[in-house]
């Protein structure tokens, strides 16, 4: 982490930076539920689930990315993020990043580390690279 530049507020201690190269391997994960909460190009209208931006909460990410558990408090019905849920697991991991040689010792590299860092699990790994 650094003080300075792009990147993502550490929630605990927002003087810190996360590197924004650790943001940008993931984002993959977001596509594969995208299309269910995103009802126009910019996100400004909920998605065919009616979820709206304010309700995904980190516990609903968890829910929805790491099997976490189903809490009534999430105000949105458990069915509807099993739907993303399920979403997630049929397209993760990715079996393939394509990228240029240059990106091998650093954007390649976040990509295993920020993906091993998140799922313990390396069934949701990416498969080539």
């Amino acid at each position: 982490s650094r003080n300075f530049g792009a990147g993502t507020r550490v929630p605990w201690d927002p003087q810190f930076l996360i590197e924004s190269l650790s943001d940008s391997t993931i984002y993959m994960s977001y596509y594969t539920i995208a299309h269910q909460l995103q009802g126009d190009i910019e996100g400004t209208k909920p998605g065919p689930l009616g979820i709206e931006a304010k309700q995904l909460t980190p516990e609903v990410f968890d829910y929805i990315f790491l099997n976490g558990a189903y809490k009534e408090e999430f105000g949105i019905p458990e069915e509807k993020l099993k739907t993303l849920r399920d979403e997630f697991n049929y397209w993760y991991p990715l079996d393939l990043r394509v990228s240029g040689k240059d990106l091998v010792r650093n954007h390649l590299t976040m990509s295993l580390y920020t993906h091993s860092a998140i799922w313990k699990d390396d069934k949701y790994w990416p498969r080539g690279f």
